[in-house]
């Protein structure tokens, strides 16, 4: 990674104003009926691994749990961007606290703070994702395929839980000087949730179908997806970002709610997650979008080799496929 290199200027690049305009338009009843369905296949989950009583089923089912834990936080993203509601910010951010922020420890606020720097920054020494990462070994490439594994794998057992949880609750920008209407809805929504795992004695589901999932599969998925996002490529792609083509399997257990758009959601931020794929379609007809779109073909795969086959960040090329 190289601090000194700026986002791509991106003023080439066109869309006409009626096709952004609808592509950017809110769907506040699409975000909450996708939070509802993210929340059901969670339940639906851990009903089934407790009425399996079979560890397999236990197992798999904590994994595709964990993989709708990963779409609760992309939905979250989108709450950080007012998709619910621009004009009533109190209560779009409460919403998205109490359904994709507070389970996870973190706030709607503290994540927002963050990550519209991360937005005005990309991948400079302003961007605290950047500065966060560029410490950590973990985020240091090329490596060797087997070394990028072996990080997934520790990210799957919990080996960096810890050091994670307690920089994003704790350390972290996002974590500190919350104002006091947040501290004070987080404060009541974990006395309410103690009152009801403590009233309905949900301590082992609780444990082992969010707890479990959130510290150990968790931790692998955004491992691999903030690999796919900006790493290899600091000086190529729409502000230093890249795009991933997926396929059903990635799509299931990595890319969910259109994360893998990565690269056109810099390019226009305010566009709901359902439409980023027809963001991508749009922007790939553009030809200044084409020749400086970087575009990696599976994350598992195309991504892997990329981070461990060079040390030169991987540059944009006129790219032959379109979603």
């Amino acid at each position: 990674m190289s601090s000194s290199v700026h986002p791509v200027p991106t003023r080439n690049i066109r869309l006409p104003r009626d096709l952004l305009k609808t592509l950017a338009t809110p769907a506040p009843a699409r975000l909450l009926l996708q939070t509802g369905l993210e929340w059901a296949c969670i339940i639906a989950l851990a009903w089934l691994a407790t009425w399996s009583a079979h560890g397999a089923v236990s197992l798999l089912c904590m994994l595709l749990i964990a993989t709708r834990q990963h779409a609760l936080l992309a939905l979250m993203h989108d709450y950080s961007h007012f998709q619910l509601s621009r004009k009533r910010g109190w209560l779009n951010d409460l919403v998205g606290d109490v359904f994709t922020a507070f389970p996870f420890f973190i706030t709607i606020h503290g994540f927002r703070r963050n990550h519209l720097l991360h937005h005005k920054h990309a991948w400079t020494e302003q961007d605290p994702n950047y500065v966060a990462s560029a410490k950590k070994r973990r985020y240091q490439f090329p490596k060797t395929r087997l070394q990028i594994w072996l990080e997934i794998v520790k990210h799957a057992i919990g080996w960096y839980t810890l050091q994670e949880l307690k920089r994003y609750t704790v350390d972290a920008g996002m974590a500190t000087d919350l104002p006091r209407s947040t501290v004070l809805s987080r404060f009541v929504f974990a006395l309410l949730l103690f009152a009801t795992v403590v009233y309905f004695d949900l301590w082992r589901p609780v444990l082992l179908y969010w707890i479990v999932p959130l510290t150990t599969f968790l931790m692998a998925i955004l491992y691999v997806r903030d690999l796919g996002e900006h790493f290899g490529l600091p000086a190529a792609g729409f502000d230093s970002s890249r795009t991933m083509q997926v396929g059903p399997l990635e799509r299931l257990l990595i890319a969910q709610n259109g994360v893998n758009f990565h690269a056109d959601h810099h390019l226009f931020p305010s566009v709901p997650f359902f439409r980023l794929g027809r963001l991508h379609r749009a922007l790939m007809t553009d030809p200044a979008s084409r020749g400086r779109a970087v575009i990696t073909r599976g994350y598992l795969t195309g991504l892997i080799t990329e981070l461990s086959t060079t040390n030169k960040p991987v540059v944009a090329s006129e790219v032959d496929y379109v979603y």
